[in-house]
């Protein structure tokens, strides 16, 4: 039915309208398809950015700073690091993460006019979010590359800087156009929350040890928990959102910055997003800003409890705020919460059990004297590498 809506939509519009490029010399070669060519080979820019009327490569380069647009390409390759020098356009495709290991997915890929491009400067770089998406379309996943390199893909989503020149970044939804075959969703900016409440309860259990994609169209209710003025959060694209009783929580991973801040009521459509367990901590990952919506304010009220029972159910108790009694004590010998720049992981001691409690480096209190002796300390009860944490938000959580 949304796709039915964008094609209405798009009969209606007439031409596009087409901003500066600061990548002018980012230019297309000739050839026929998507890209489209006029005389001395160059590709002319074309499309609405609709669905039934996507923009060509060229098109995209000119209309950066735009969201939730069509794009129309063909998949010639990806980038495996961080250098569009090192992009690759035959298998055996690779790539590592950020800590240097072996991807077992791709992340990228590389969309042009016409299917045998190789110059890296005639290709649109495509960040592919998480879930149906990037297992659907990477590279370096068995078996990917011999289905979709070299096909024609329409693609949604922000056309904005990516590795540094004219990019696709929260790509939402991919269709190879000669099989039709569709991965995630069409996102309508001025989409519908008028869907179904499904509880954080229910969406946890949903992960029954392996990595999901949410079919059902819901949304989930909850309050954040999570401080973005004091920034004591691994990204700021990270919200730790809680039942409005405090009984579990998520974390919701956006594909954005995002602003929502400390007691915010937020709502969150599901469906076609990935439910992940990364490294203990179980998310939504890769969530579009345009999934989510403030729908009020809220309170919540801490598990007042210890630090050993923190330790005992935090698979349960994950991701929601609790209350125990100890020292806090600082890793760093200036006494300090943390550093410039540099994570730091302290120490909550209550009795003869302790806790790690992670401060970031960007947290705005990283430089305050941590108080001493034994306080009430407030937190979010989180998962680091499978061991348990005790976070503070900010210093009001000490007291």
């Amino acid at each position: 039915m949304r796709k039915l809506v964008w094609m209405l939509l798009a009969v209606s519009m007439v031409g596009f309208t087409s901003c500066d490029s600061d990548d002018d010399d980012w230019i297309d070669d000739g050839g026929q398809g998507s890209g489209g060519s006029d005389e001395g080979g160059v590709a002319t820019p074309s499309g609405s950015g609709t669905y039934a009327d996507p923009w060509n490569v060229a098109a995209a380069k000119e209309n950066q700073d735009t969201d939730y647009k069509f794009v129309k390409g063909f998949i010639v390759g990806q980038v495996p690091s961080g250098d569009l020098e090192e992009a690759q356009f035959e298998a055996p495709f690779s790539g590592t993460s950020v800590s240097g290991e072996p991807l077992t997915e791709g992340q990228n890929i590389l969309i042009a006019a016409t299917a045998d491009e190789k110059n890296v400067n005639n290709c649109l770089v495509v960040q592919l979010n998480p879930g149906a998406l990037r297992t659907g379309l990477n590279l370096i996943t068995e078996g990917n590359a011999a289905k979709v390199l070299g096909k024609e893909v329409i693609l949604q989503g922000n056309l904005e800087k990516y590795f540094g020149v004219a990019g696709m970044k929260s790509s939402s939804y991919a269709t190879l156009v000669e099989s039709g075959e569709e991965f995630g969703a069409i996102i309508d900016p001025d989409g519908d929350f008028n869907v179904p409440e499904i509880s954080i309860a229910d969406i946890r259990a949903m992960h029954q040890g392996s990595d999901i994609t949410i079919t059902e169209d819901k949304k989930l209710v909850g309050v954040v928990i999570s401080d973005v003025v004091n920034n004591n959060i691994s990204s700021l694209k990270q919200l730790y959102v809680a039942a409005e009783d405090n009984s579990c929580g998520i974390v919701v991973f956006c594909s954005e910055n995002a602003s929502f801040n400390l007691g915010d009521k937020i709502e969150v459509r599901v469906k076609d997003l990935s439910l992940e367990n990364y490294k203990g901590l179980l998310e939504l990952n890769g969530v579009p800003l345009v999934n989510i919506r403030k729908v009020g304010t809220g309170t919540i009220t801490p598990r007042q409890t210890t630090v050993a029972e923190v330790i005992a159910n935090i698979d349960q108790w994950q991701s929601t705020l609790v209350t125990v009694q100890g020292e806090y004590i600082p890793k760093l010998d200036t006494g300090t919460f943390g550093a410039d720049k540099k994570a730091t992981t302290n120490t909550i001691k209550d009795g003869e059990t302790t806790i790690n409690s992670y401060v970031s480096g960007y947290a705005k209190f990283y430089s305050e004297t941590v108080p001493t002796g034994v306080k009430t300390i407030t937190g979010i009860a989180g998962v680091n590498n499978n061991t348990p944490q005790l976070n503070i938000r900010n210093v009001d959580d000490i007291k």
